[in-house]
């Protein structure tokens, strides 16, 4: 087993750490390596340590196979060959491939004050004449047509649609090839109309030549699909950013916004994924666009508000020229493209831990009042925070130089990335709980202080005994009233005012979001909640309820949070829908969505998929080859989940249906 986690360190390195250390998921992570085309066959050839990270990434790049996989563009990863490494690798943020489309000539110009760009860039260089040996070797048309444009990456800025898709799946691929992980890959849309609109016109491309290439660039992305899965298959981070409000409040969005959408429905695929920037000025025709593919059982698009997002990136301190610029890290939490360092997920707030510390001596048994109790949460949490800022500022970046030189700040003060060279430099976390904090609170609220049935000591040796069944427990999070919501920001003030005290060791700040991988994971080796919930049985879910409230009521909820100040690192409201009510309402139900978009919530994501689906399944995998489920920020195949994440997810769809309540 010591051997195995050696391997797999040195394979994966995971930002989510503590999913890392646990050892089923470390034998996961082995059993997915090993799945499929003979991706991990163990001969995993790292380059000598004894060489500066500069010097081992021209040897990786001279050494790596460069093979013609006969596909409409040129992409391969070898998998056999990595840079070595002891440190954290930057993962969980895409480069602004908008830097991509010059030469390399040019980026070596802009990034002439930049120690060792020349290094790196002439790797590349010399990598990409590689690359067209292969391709003229090899001759065919549309090989003399790459040829061509891999000739261009050198000297000459991009010139076509087709080319630039091209380029980027260069730098993507060498992003994989360098131990990069959860690589994103920005808004797309945006990127790309220019040269698409200028084909268009010059009559060098139809519209349906666009799609069809859009089509096999995605397909091209997920065939590396378990390979690039970090903790497990389909958590790539291949997220795709589209449309958004722009910095004088227009809503932009073209072709190939409904193509991206069109083409991942066609494709019927679960990565990459989809993320579509939304606003009150978003069309009726997009969210149509939209929920035709999101029925389809895919999980895609993920809904990102503009107008809630945007004014939490301002109140948390970017810049206004920027936060109009915002992408996502792997899943859903904002950064700013090609100016940020941020690491989103450097690991989670459990709300529940510092009310488990309360009970854990008998000084609780002197708190006389919902508000004392509510005090010594206070004092835990600052206790609590602190433990995990000691432990994220701990954290060693490895030296990044590929992905500083596509960071504008880095380049200027001639300073990696992973020293803070750039613009912004926040830490974020995840969390996961609050809606059974919040449920275990209001049971302590209820019986212990309003309706003084019990004693405080009472209700917790009923927890530890996990004999809460007898009490009227009411899973009141996500219920649109006062005393929820006020309860709610309550606690989620606790913690922003404590994190808020502290710089991380590169000067920036701090930032939450409720929205958390981690759910089942942080579960393990936990006490029982006074929720009802059971020792180690999994949290609840990032914005959901346990009971199955109408869908505008949590919308509704959401909307009256506060995410501003530092509270803005991903919160999204999750929910099930069976595809029977998609199906026998439609109309309706984009209703609903343009109703939400009013409510000010922040992110949303759905499942499409009914329980009785999702049973038969786990029951008879074999005749549900290709379905298709939400994870967390991601979409997987059903058939390749853990069976905790399996039963999570019946779970779910259950008590939507009001079938297990």
């Amino acid at each position: 087993m010591k051997k195995l986690k050696k391997i797999i360190r040195k394979l994966v390195p995971d930002f989510v750490l503590d999913i890392r250390r646990k050892n089923k998921f470390i034998k996961f992570e082995y059993d997915k390596l090993n799945r499929g085309n003979n991706i991990f066959n163990g001969n995993i050839h790292l380059i000598n340590n004894k060489y500066s990270y500069y010097k081992q990434f021209e040897l990786l790049l001279n050494k790596i196979s460069v093979k013609d996989c006969n596909d409409f563009y040129y992409y391969y990863i070898d998998y056999e060959n990595k840079i070595y490494t002891n440190k954290n690798v930057i993962s969980n943020m895409p480069i602004d491939y908008e830097k991509c489309m010059k030469s390399i000539l040019q980026i070596e110009n802009n990034s002439s004050n930049f120690d060792n760009a020349f290094f790196i860039l002439n790797a590349i260089r010399n990598y990409i004449n590689r690359v067209i040996e292969v391709l003229e070797k090899n001759k065919s048309d549309r090989n003399e047509v790459l040829s061509k444009y891999f000739e261009n990456i050198i000297d000459k800025e991009c010139q076509s649609f087709d080319e630039a898709l091209q380029r980027i799946l260069l730098y993507n691929q060498l992003l994989w090839q360098t131990n990069h992980r959860l690589v994103g890959l920005g808004r797309l849309d945006k990127l790309l109309y220019r040269y698409y609109d200028n084909d268009i016109r010059c009559k060098i491309l139809t519209k349906e030549e666009a799609y069809n290439m859009i089509k096999k660039f995605l397909s091209i992305l997920h065939k590396d699909y378990c390979f690039k899965s970090n903790v497990m298959l389909g958590d790539t981070g291949q997220l795709i950013v589209l449309a958004g409000l722009d910095d004088r409040g227009q809503y932009i969005s073209n072709d190939l916004t409904y193509m991206f959408i069109d083409a991942i429905k066609d494709l019927q695929i679960p990565d990459p994924k989809i993320l579509l920037r939304v606003s009150k000025k978003t069309s009726r025709l997009l969210l149509d666009k939209s929920l035709s593919c999101i029925k389809t059982g895919i999980g895609c698009p993920l809904f990102s508000n503009d107008e809630i997002v945007i004014k939490a990136l301002k109140s948390a301190g970017y810049d206004k020229k920027d936060v109009f610029d915002y992408v996502t890290s792997a899943c859903w939490e904002p950064l700013i493209l090609g100016k940020s360092f941020d690491q989103n997920n450097l690991s989670n707030i459990k709300f529940l831990e510092p009310l488990n510390m309360i009970f854990k001596n008998d000084s609780y048994n002197s708190i006389d009042t919902f508000d004392e109790l509510l005090d010594c949460y206070d004092k835990k949490m600052d206790i609590y925070i602190k433990e995990i800022v000691d432990y994220t500022n701990s954290i060693n970046f490895q030296e990044d130089p590929l992905m500083s030189i596509f960071t504008y700040d880095c380049v200027v003060k001639n300073l990696d990335i992973s020293k803070g060279g750039a613009k912004y430099n926040n830490f974020g976390l995840l969390s996961v709980g609050l809606s059974n904090t919040i449920n275990s609170l209001l049971v302590l609220k209820k019986y212990a202080f309003d309706e003084k049935i019990y004693t405080l000591n009472e209700l917790n040796m009923k927890r530890i005994n996990e004999n809460m069944e007898d009490l009227n427990i009411e899973k009141r999070f996500g219920d649109d009233s006062r005393e929820i919501i006020d309860l709610t920001n309550r606690i989620m003030n606790i913690a922003s005012k404590h994190l808020a005290k502290y710089k991380n060791k590169l000067g920036g700040k701090y930032k939450f979001g409720l929205s958390s991988p981690n759910y089942i994971v942080d579960s393990y080796n936990t006490e029982a909640s006074f929720d009802g919930r059971k020792r180690n049985m999994p949290y609840n879910v990032h914005i959901s309820s346990e009971t199955p409230l109408a869908y505008t009521g949590l919308t509704l909820f959401a909307g009256k949070l506060d995410y501003n100040a530092n509270k803005y690192n991903g919160n999204v409201v999750d929910f099930f829908v069976s595809p029977n009510f998609i199906d026998n309402n439609y109309d309706k139900f984009l209703d609903f969505l343009t109703y939400s978009l009013k409510t000010n919530f922040f992110e949303m994501q759905m499942n499409v998929v009914s329980s009785d689906t999702l049973i038969k399944a786990k029951i008879n995998p074999e005749q549900f080859p290709n379905l298709i489920v939400r994870v967390w920020g991601f979409s997987a195949y059903f058939n390749d989940l853990p069976d905790e994440y399996k039963n999570v997810l019946i779970d779910r769809a259950l008590k939507n249906e009001g079938k297990c309540l």
